[in-house]
């Protein structure tokens, strides 16, 4: 092999691809992890919360490299375990933003992970369904690099796409996809005083070894109170707008409330508009907090480095998880893991989020088929860019399944990368012993296992 020759080769440094790529050289893989932004962790790293391992009726079912990293960070001080919470989930878990970065290069590290930042995927050599190599913008000119099997986790497809999968984008009928938004970080707050007097309701409360007195770490609410002021000064387009909170500290807040339509994440250009428009809402929504809201008065703010992106392409798989998978909770033969956050639709219109509760047990699978593009023979999607229904994609695009489906991906691709066999071809149970003997949740099959193995810091904070 040359150096820029491996086995597995992941695509995207987001949680989906910190998880694969962690997974790929853990299962033996020579394995490398490139990444366009200078740091690894996505929106995990803006400090978005690992929505979610614990269904409505309090059951665990996300476990593996998703509850290792939750038990890491609780040691480090960035995490409070799975906070029980009343509102449209029955539990959170927030982060530390940069204590998550930390961590998961350090995991990869650990690992062995070849990670390359700066990078651009540009194009990809293929023979058929087969990806020879991915040609990437980097440090130095365009360079090609090849392995065995690829994780394509960018979040829009990239690699599957330029092999020539199919694809279509946002909803079937209309084409249009969620909002994106931008996160703002607040410091010095008080964040007892922000629950007090925004919260629709009971916040998840917690306590941390520095801080024994519970605090509130997640809510949500509105902006009711003062619409015609939001109007007035144009903070947000529309009138009881939603907002929600998070944290891990009880002086600093993470506030997701931010929004911009019609954009499309593929799109350079509109990305770069979208970035431009969301530090001017997030700038302008500070203000308006320190201005009007008891508990900000002292806050200093700082926008994420980066807009969040929801929704874009979803590849034409082997099998599309569809609405009604999500509405009975369907389980498969072929899992490799569980969703258990809500469908979660901003809508692309006024980007007001809706809620809307799996069927079933609270839980529906994710089926192995859902990863592998149809058409190509050594390449997964893992993350948002999975075949799924616009709708169900409204749950599978939240960072526990993604860590879920991450971790699922990269044995996968080691497994094939060892075998010299396709994709397609995978023995998809021999994949779910070993991620049932890594603690990764099976349905029925890996239930008592993982509930009798689950530590307390993931029962409650």
């Amino acid at each position: 092999m040359s150096d820029l020759d491996y086995d597995v080769l992941v695509i995207g440094g987001g949680v989906t691809g910190i998880a694969a790529a962690t997974a790929a050289a853990r299962t033996g893989a020579k394995t490398a992890l490139v990444e366009i932004k200078p740091f690894v962790g996505g929106n995990a790293t803006t400090g978005l919360c690992l929505h979610n391992y614990i269904t409505k009726d309090d059951r665990q079912v996300v476990f593996g490299l998703a509850q290792e990293i939750v038990d890491r960070l609780i040691d480090m001080g960035g995490a409070v375990g799975h906070v029980p919470f009343h509102g449209f989930v029955s539990a959170v878990t927030p982060v530390d933003g940069e204590l998550f970065r930390i961590l998961v290069t350090e995991m990869l590290a650990e690992a062995g992970v070849t990670v390359m930042y700066g990078v651009n995927v540009v194009g990809v050599e293929a023979d058929g369904g087969h990806v020879k190599g991915v040609q990437c913008a980097l440090k130095g000119g365009v360079r090609t690099i090849r392995a065995k099997t690829y994780v394509d986790s960018s979040g829009d497809a990239d690699v599957a796409v330029f092999a020539g999968a199919n694809y279509w984008k946002g909803e079937k009928k209309t084409g249009k996809m969620q909002p994106v938004s931008m996160l703002l970080r607040c410091y010095g707050t008080d964040n007892k005083r922000i629950a007090e007097e925004m919260a629709v309701s009971e916040p998840a409360m917690a306590t941390r070894p520095d801080h024994p007195e519970p605090f509130p770490v997640y809510f949500n609410g509105t902006f009711s109170k003062w619409n015609d002021v939001i109007l007035e000064q144009g903070i947000f387009p529309n009138e009881d707008h939603k907002v929600f909170f998070n944290t891990v500290w009880p002086n600093h807040i993470n506030v997701n409330t931010s929004a911009v339509f019609g954009i499309d994440g593929t799109d350079p250009l509109s990305l770069s508009r979208a970035a431009v428009a969301l530090t001017r809402q997030v700038a302008n929504a500070g203000r308006f907090l320190k201005e009007y809201v008891p508990g900000f008065e002292n806050a200093y703010f700082v926008p994420a480095a980066f807009p969040g992106v929801r929704e874009t392409r979803h590849i034409e798989g082997l099998y599309e998880i569809s609405d009604e998978d999500v509405n009975t909770g369907r389980k498969v033969e072929d899992t490799i893991g569980q969703v258990c956050f809500p469908v979660d639709i901003h809508d692309p219109d006024t980007g007001q989020a809706t809620f809307y509760q799996i069927g079933g047990d609270g839980a529906f699978d994710i089926p192995y088929r859902a990863l592998v593009p149809k058409g190509l023979e050594n390449v997964l999607v893992a993350g948002r860019c999975i075949s799924v229904s616009s709708y169900a994609h409204g749950a599978t695009r939240n960072m526990a399944p993604c860590l879920v489906m991450g971790e699922s991906a990269g044995v996968a691709t080691a497994l094939a990368a060892q075998q010299n066999v396709s994709m397609p071809e995978l023995d998809v149970s021999q994949l779910q012993d070993i991620l049932e003997s890594s603690g990764v949740f099976l349905g029925d099959r890996g239930k008592s296992q993982n509930q009798e193995a689950m530590s307390p810091a993931a029962r409650e904070s």
